[in-house]
């Protein structure tokens, strides 16, 4: 397979130089929007992800004060705690915990992707319409809120571009210099989040290889095979090491967990994949982007699409577990789609060049406005069309609008922390399902077990859970605590005096003083049993 030359495409942007200019001008906007309250607790984008990576940061930065790893999230760890570790070596620098600095290091990692996307999309489709791709890329709404969250997915969607960036090098001028520098970027971009990225780049490399040499010649040639290995190297070597490992490490069952494959027959898994498609990236932005790929030169550029397309859909089907229920496990498409959107651009750009010969020139002022019109309206259509307007408008307005609620609620887990004297042995009962209580463990300062529904505990009975839990981890409290909304707690008194919870409430009520008791939550002290 030859390299590919983009597409030549005249148009408004003429001067390399202005082209740049748009280009910076985007990167400042899109990063400074990602600013907006950026202080504000992590309660803005799934919350029980954010205070699991908070909680762990806090854990690696005592370890690394004191050399205990005291506090660790009741989940323990699961992905290779990049991340957390990271922003652990940060703490120690600035000499004090500070969840905005990740949040703005996620920024950045989203930013410098940016720029590997825009030279990716340069090759795919043209430079000119690689601005719509890199447009899409740093405003579609749901990418502007996983973007500033202090989570390992934007690091891996970093990462994932740099792996693409390489692995184009490397199709266009293969050599075993080339592979073993995408096999290195892949490595890193697996070992951060290895099921979403695995499949997307062997597929970016596997196919372009196939198309260039066939299947035969591809499959019996080493740089396939050894691409492969020394991607899954480090987090395989890794998985290997926590299963055996134990203690915080909780990857046993991950396999069984998340890879349930009777799923696929089932109508509402599909139903609740598309619906957290649309979601992330909308589905007008995804029929326009099948578009763009069908729309992609032959060769080099269609394969690498098509490779990207084809790994995300097999991760879907192998990742059942988690594809149609998490939003955020579809966020590879954001770049797939915007990289997607960049051939469709081209052509629109070079048709529109088209549209006026030189014999009629009265037809220039309708070429030059056409111009503006598609690259002034074609990407916010595709961005605010493609979304929901409620989802837009909640979730990107939801700092502002929310800040009031989540400091209170901080407040409230503050208050909690220090009633039960940031004690390491504690249940926890917590209302809200959406975050587990971390939250309040991260604000509180305190550990905690988790306590699940009455109907999850395997067939015991209240009172022979309850007992089990006590003699095991010899508990001092027992804290009820709701989900708070803009008004106050949530439907605290249906939560606690619900039915559901009669047992346990009898038995704690009959057994145990209780220390406080307001609106907002209850704690009994299980240090003293009447």
């Amino acid at each position: 397979m030859e390299s590919q030359k983009p597409i030549e495409t005249r148009s408004f942007i003429r001067i390399p130089t202005l082209r740049l200019l748009i280009v910076g001008l985007l990167f400042i906007v899109a990063f400074r929007l990602r600013l907006y309250g950026i202080f504000n607790p992590l309660m803005d984008f799934i919350p029980v992800r954010q205070y699991h990576s908070a909680l762990l940061a806090r854990g690696f930065y005592n370890w690394l004060l004191t050399g205990e790893l005291t506090t660790i999230p009741p989940d323990g760890i699961i992905e290779p705690p990049i991340r957390e570790l990271v922003a652990s070596f940060v703490y120690l620098i600035v000499g004090e915990e500070c969840l905005w600095i990740n949040r703005l290091l996620s920024v950045i990692f989203w930013m410098v992707g940016g720029v590997f996307l825009y030279h990716i999309a340069k090759k795919v489709g043209s430079p000119n319409a690689a601005v719509f791709s890199l447009a899409f890329y740093l405003f579609v709404p749901f990418g502007v809120l996983a973007s500033r969250a202090f989570m390992p997915d934007p690091l891996m969607i970093m990462l994932l571009l740099i792996s693409v960036f390489t692995i184009l090098q490397y199709h266009e001028q293969p050599s075993p210099r080339r592979m073993l520098i995408a096999a290195a970027a892949s490595s890193l971009a697996v070992f951060v989040k290895p099921i979403m990225c695995f499949f997307p780049l062997f597929g970016a490399f596997v196919l372009p290889a196939v198309c260039r040499r066939g299947v035969r010649r591809s499959l019996t040639s080493l740089h396939v095979p050894t691409f492969t290995a020394l991607s899954i190297l480090p987090a395989g070597l890794y998985y290997l090491y926590g299963m055996f490992a134990g203690g915080i490490f909780h990857l046993e069952g991950q396999i069984q967990d998340k890879v349930v494959l009777p799923l696929l027959f089932e109508a509402s898994f599909w139903q609740d994949w598309w619906e957290k498609i649309g979601n992330v990236v909308g589905y007008a932005a995804l029929l326009v982007a099948l578009l763009g790929l069908l729309l992609c030169r032959p060769g080099l550029s269609r394969a690498l699409m098509l490779g990207l397309w084809g790994g995300y859909f097999l991760f879907g089907l192998v990742y059942t577990a988690h594809i149609h229920t998490h939003d955020y496990y579809s966020l590879q498409l954001i770049p797939i789609v915007a990289l997607s959107l960049s051939p469709l651009a081209a052509l629109l750009m070079t048709q529109l060049n088209q549209l006026a010969s030189p014999k009629h020139p009265n037809q220039g002022g309708l070429r030059y406005y056409g111009r503006v019109i598609v690259l002034t309206l074609l990407v916010p259509a595709l961005i605010l069309g493609a979304i929901r307007y409620e989802y837009w408008q909640n979730a990107i307005a939801l700092p502002g609008r929310m800040v009031a609620t989540h400091e209170r609620e901080v407040a409230t887990y503050q208050e909690i922390g220090e009633v039960v004297n940031h004690s390491p042995h504690t249940l926890l009962l917590f209302g809200n399902r959406g975050d587990w209580g971390y939250p309040l463990l991260y604000h509180g300062r305190f550990s905690a077990v988790l306590l699940p529904r009455p109907d999850e505990i395997g067939g015991l009975s209240t009172e022979e859970y309850f007992n089990t839990l006590y003699s095991e981890y010899s508990p001092e409290y027992f804290i009820i605590s709701p989900k708070l909304d803009e008004n106050g707690p949530d439907n605290f008194l249906d939560f606690w005096q619900s039915k559901e919870y009669e047992d346990l409430r009898n038995l704690l009520t009959k057994n145990f003083p209780v220390m406080v008791r307001n609106d907002a939550y209850v704690v009994f002290d299980l240090r003293e049993k009447y």
